[in-house]
């Protein structure tokens, strides 16, 4: 115990240093950014001095310098295992969840969830972590690297290269293009990158300098290796400035699938791959577990910042995405890397560790509660509230249920935390079986949910009515009869104590048939978000056609007032519920807890080791199943439809005791942009943004509010997305532009579609 101590502290005093140091240089570098202190000329030219300079130096320096024989070619063989396998789940689900299917984007998407942020931010992490016990370890950085560089990475090459050609054939359609030029193209940039070549020329050097770099070379690399870490860092928070701006919704579930995959499964994956690959030694897994938890910390790197420059200028969509999934997992990687870091040195803990390590967990789980209650009880106020939606949208009734079940989950933690033991046996019988089936029923419930949304966006809202029994079968009856064949067979079978926790407790039959239904309902979720996405693009895709073809056979302008009348865009559902996107979003988050808890439970029947890394996995387990009301709050927090009533109705009770609920608006809202001279409508915003929309897209005359206003604030014409929202309102105004949607609700204002009026 003291020696676990002893160790905690000295990586203490290491790992909070090379934490506070590498995110205060990256804050540094955002600073700069947004005081404007740094041009984009200036960043350019830093990108260029590390991709050319520092980072082949520090790759070329310690390739040098590496001992192959005492490396573990099986901890590779598993990172490159991992790698590949990722980086093609990628591309598969890009390319079942794309219309059309965009092979830039797939190549991409591959890429930033395999390639992390390796030399700048992970391995300082694991200098630290590991300089003591394993100082060997962090040299493997310098041959990971490699495996995303020289054998994923043109994989992503050749898609993006060919989505180019093809959109360069749609343009110009005489033009053809061979597929030995596009692999020629291809091969010749891999081989001309810096990269590359100083890990090829690395290892040759290794052999002729028998491992140690000259003192003369040594002298010459040192300074600029040195550089490489502040360099990269600072330059990594300048890439972070205003990214966060051009997010908006039809990105957001792309930016989430992207980092939850980064963050979340790759180091799920790759620990796993570790365990299975590299053998133990005289029979002791001690050598297994330190490679296994070496490979889960470094997944859990954020992915870096080079990612950016793969993506072509014209894909601007493309580079919003790969931009803003920078700073996301950037933002995401800090706890996640710490608390990792922390946890991966408990390797073998004794009894008294490990209870107390259980009664944190059970603490944690009851304080979530407590706030994860007050979220819930907000949030069904808002529903009730929203009484004729409920009667309206079934999909809202099955959301009313699903937090109804996260509220009950909340209680009955709080009340079991207050629960004296040992209990008597009709009254253990009944905690028991309500535990297990109300942490089952708030699952089931979710799939129920996302069943109920897939079919009412690919098929009809008449459709999703009539099979209503399918998710009420599947909420109620499929926990229930679970929870009752767990507790029977714990019962009278031999009972095996796992765990103090819930999902643990009675058993292996309790984790077999948890990890049973948690995989079907996480399959069934994957699959009903993947057909939602596809069906909504298409109903959009095919919206905008409709939209190009009304405006181009409009010979007078006048026309708009009678036909926008009668158009109802196609890919608004059949219920009217125009947040049906949230609720996407909901299943999605708490889709992740499944994905976890099947990590828990499977490390539970696998192997009966219990270290840092489980009880970090259990602890974040914990956090999500008991802060699933937390969740529900964050998406419908923003929905202003959930909230207004809910302040209407407190500016009401408050105005019956005398207070003075009226607010002036603020008339700075309202001011007007008109005598802005750098926007000129006429002679730069409309022929520049049509040049632009001819690049990158068929169709010349229409686009969203959205995207039009990113454009604005991307090109420079104005700051921020306030501004840019105020002069699409005053063109509409000003009938500069029409709203083919003719909706004039301004909570819709960027979804709505728009053509120039002339």
């Amino acid at each position: 115990m003291n020696k676990t101590t002893d160790n905690s502290t000295t990586i203490d005093q290491e790992l909070y240093p090379a934490l506070i140091q590498c995110f205060f240089i990256i804050s540094a570098g955002y600073i700069a950014g947004q005081l404007n202190l740094l041009t984009n000329s200036h960043s350019i030219g830093l990108s260029r001095y590390i991709s050319n300079f520092a980072l082949p130096a520090v790759i070329f320096k310690n390739l040098v310098d590496i001992q192959f024989q005492n490396i573990s070619w099986q901890f590779l063989t598993s990172v490159l295992i991992s790698k590949t396998i990722v980086f093609f789940l990628t591309i598969l689900l890009a390319y079942i969840a794309e219309r059309p299917r965009n092979y830039a984007s797939m190549g991409h998407y591959g890429i930033i969830t395999t390639q992390s942020n390796d030399f700048a931010l992970i391995l300082p992490i694991i200098e630290a972590v590991y300089k003591e016990s394993h100082p060997e370890y962090s040299r493997y950085v310098y041959l990971i690297a490699p495996i995303s560089l020289v054998i994923l990475n043109p994989i992503g090459f050749f898609l993006i290269e060919i989505q180019k050609r093809i959109d360069d054939q749609r343009k110009h359609r005489e033009k053809s293009w061979q597929h030995l030029q596009l692999i020629s193209s291809v091969c010749q940039n891999i081989c001309c990158n810096p990269i590359v070549i100083c890990t090829i020329l690395g290892i040759i050097f290794n052999y002729i300098f028998n491992q140690h770099l000259p003192n003369t070379l040594e002298y010459i690399l040192t300074p600029l290796s040195q550089s490489f870490t502040a360099t990269a860092l600072f330059y990594l928070g300048l890439t972070m400035v205003g990214k966060l701006n051009r997010l908006h919704a039809h990105l957001v579930i792309t930016v989430f699938l992207l980092s939850i995959i980064k963050l979340v499964i790759f180091p799920l994956i790759l620990r796993q791959a570790v365990f299975f690959l590299v053998k133990p030694i005289n029979g002791s897994l001690h050598n297994t577990i330190d490679y296994s938890n070496l490979g889960f910390l470094y997944g859990t790197a954020p992915t870096a910042p080079s990612v950016v420059f793969y993506v072509p200028e014209t894909m601007l969509g493309l580079q919003t995405i790969a931009s803003t999934e920078l700073v996301i997992s950037t933002l995401l990687a800090g706890p996640i890397m710490l608390v990792s870091a922390k946890m991966i040195n408990l390797h073998t803990l004794d009894l008294g560790t490990t209870q107390l390590y259980e009664i944190l967990l059970t603490k944690t789980a009851f304080d979530v509660s407590i706030l994860s209650l007050f979220c819930t009880i907000i949030v069904l106020i808002g529903f009730c509230l929203r009484h004729r939606r409920l009667k309206i949208s079934f999909i809202h009734k099955y959301t009313f249920i699903c937090v109804g079940l996260q509220m009950i989950l909340a209680i009955w933690t709080i009340i079991m935390h207050y629960v004296k033991q040992p209990l008597l046996s009709t009254t253990s019988t009944i905690f028991d079986l309500g535990s297990i089936f109300i942490a089952l029923a708030t699952r089931t419930w979710v799939t129920s949910l996302s069943i109920a949304l897939m079919i009412t966006t690919c098929h009809s809202n008449e459709l999703a009515r009539r099979c209503s029994w399918i998710y009420h079968v599947f909420g109620w009856f499929i926990p229930a009869s679970i929870s009752l064949i767990i507790y029977f067979s714990a019962l009278f079978g031999p009972t095996e104590e796992i765990s103090l926790l819930g999902v643990e407790k009675l058993g292996k039959i309790q984790v077999i048939l948890s990890i049973l239904l948690l995989a079907f309902c996480t399959l069934i979720n994957t699959i009903s978000l993947l057909r939602i996405a596809r069906r909504t693009y298409r109903l959009r895709h095919d919206s905008t056609d409709s939209h190009s073809n009304s405006v181009r056979n409009e010979a007078q302008p006048l026309m708009v007032d009678e036909d926008d009348q009668t158009f109802i865009p196609p890919f608004i559902p059949d219920e009217g519920d125009k947040q049906l996107f949230r609720h996407a979003i909901l299943v999605a988050l708490l889709t992740i807890d499944a994905v976890i808890c099947v990590s828990i439970l499977l490390w539970v029947l696998i192997s009966h080791d219990r270290n840092g890394i489980y009880y970090e996995l259990q602890f974040l387990d914990t956090v999500l199943l008991y802060g699933q009301g937390i969740m529900t709050f964050l998406v419908f927090a923003l929905d202003a439809d959930l909230l207004v009533p809910i302040k209407r109705k407190t500016m009401k009770i408050l105005s019956c005791f005398g207070y003075n609920t009226n607010r002036s608006r603020d008339p700075i809202r309202n001011r007007s942009i008109e005598n802005n001279d750098s926007l000129d409508f006429e002679l730069q915003i409309r022929p520049n943004f049509t040049r632009q929309s001819k690049m990158n897209t068929s169709s010349e005359t229409t686009f969203d509010g959205n995207e039009f206003c990113q454009w604005l604030i991307t090109n420079s014409y104005l700051e921020n997305a306030s501004m840019a929202r105020a002069y699409l309102q005053q063109l509409i105004d000003n009938q500069q532009i029409i709203s083919i949607n003719q909706n004039t609700d301004d909570t819709d204002l960027l979804s709505n579609w728009y053509a120039f009026s002339k």
